[in-house]
């Protein structure tokens, strides 16, 4: 009877040694998902706090546009006599020793009205959009920029005004960044090396890690002008419209000068410049400084000049700066930088943007643009006709 009394008491401790275990697996198992359930809530809850900021931070991008257009048409004399010019001028009026306004210009300006140093993201004052506790903290305004960042895509064009701050004599210009690329690698690439300079044949590819060739064209003036200004060229270095081709090389120079258009002195191949071979010693690819000449009537002081640039074969982002001898210059008003901050609950986060208000100088990208054929039918006469354009025409 001992014999089987003491057995069943060690069957008894084996069942609950089991028990046991089987309850702390379980509950490390549990506890393991309850981790990984409060983990992907946090990390959903993240996300949504960080897109709600990035909304916010938008909202302020969207606001000082407004305000943007609103300076446009008081410098243009097309302003309603609600707005407050005045208040408006003083707003985009950067803080002394910056190049940028203060975080409250909004509100100076008159456009939003703040609380607690903030603006609160809602349509109106009784839509409950305030719950969502979304707003924007500092938009920062900086009319005039050290440069002027754009893209263009393959065989497409953007003319840049050069407007400075004050008088400037070059430009340096770079393009093709990083963004760029779009092979698995990031090394650069040109069409040919040494001397020899060739365009791709009819049909063929320019890979997509080369930089493209761009065609930069110069139109300018100084105080005045006359049309026939734009196919002359006087002694002195002095013209109103220059072309230069900027063919991308791992040898050339790295400035040139507008005087070398090849208009003006016929030349059988494109300029080269000296490339990076890699994006670890800049960020872009290709840089070179340009020389401006003097307008026409000699006038720099009043020069008003345009950058027409041409990404052929392939597309590129570009910087262009305004140099004035060895000294930078800043864009006057051309394409102004916002920096603003957003919140949602306790999370911020923070966008610039560049703005180009649309108006201050427009122009046409072609009279007509098109890839297939075109027929034109085209007659003068000085005395009445029933001429009817043919029905059918050979291209």
């Amino acid at each position: 009877m001992k014999r089987i009394s003491k057995q069943k008491r060690q069957q008894g401790a084996v069942s609950l040694f089991v028990v046991i275990f089987a309850t702390l697996l379980i509950t490390i198992v549990t506890v393991g998902f309850v981790q990984l359930m409060l983990r992907d809530q946090q990390q959903a809850t993240s996300t949504d706090l960080s897109q709600s900021a990035y909304d916010s931070a938008l909202a302020g991008v969207e606001d000082a546009k407004r305000l943007l257009l609103l300076d446009q048409a008081c410098r243009n004399g097309t302003a309603s006599s609600s707005v407050n010019c005045t208040a408006i001028t003083a707003a985009l009026t950067p803080v002394s020793g910056e190049s940028q306004t203060a975080c409250d210009t909004l509100s100076q300006a008159g456009i939003v009205t703040e609380t607690d140093g903030e603006t609160i993201i809602q349509q109106s004052a009784n839509d409950n959009s305030a719950a969502l506790d979304q707003a924007y903290t500092c938009v920062k305004i900086g009319v005039n920029t050290s440069d002027y960042k754009g893209s263009i895509d393959t065989n497409q064009s953007d003319i840049v005004p050069l407007r400075g701050v004050g008088t400037f004599d070059s430009i340096e210009l770079s393009w093709f960044s990083r963004e760029d690329v779009s092979t698995e690698t990031d090394a650069i690439e040109f069409p040919t090396t040494g001397a020899d300079i060739s365009l791709p044949p009819e049909g063929s590819e320019w890979p997509d890690n080369n930089p493209p060739l761009l065609r930069t064209q110069l139109m300018q003036m100084g105080g005045g002008f006359k049309l026939t200004d734009f196919d002359d060229s006087q002694p002195g270095n002095r013209s109103n419209a220059n072309t230069l081709f900027l063919y991308p090389s791992a040898t050339g120079l790295v400035t040139k000068d507008f005087a070398l258009d090849a208009r003006r002195s016929p030349s059988n191949a494109p300029q080269k410049i000296q490339c990076r071979t890699s994006f670890l010693q800049g960020e872009y690819a290709c840089t070179t400084t340009i020389t401006l000449p003097q307008p026409i009537d000699g006038n720099t002081a009043s020069r008003n000049a345009y950058l027409r640039l041409t990404s052929l074969y392939n597309g590129a982002h570009y910087s262009i700066k305004l140099k004035n001898g060895s000294q930078d210059v800043q864009f006057n008003g051309v394409q102004p930088l916002v920096d603003s901050t957003g919140r949602a609950n306790d999370l911020f986060r923070r966008v610039e943007a560049r703005v180009e208000l649309v108006g201050d100088f427009t122009y046409p990208e072609a009279a007509i643009d098109m890839e297939g054929d075109l027929c034109k039918n085209f007659v003068i006469t000085n005395e009445e006709s029933g001429y009817k354009p043919s029905s059918t025409c050979t291209p």
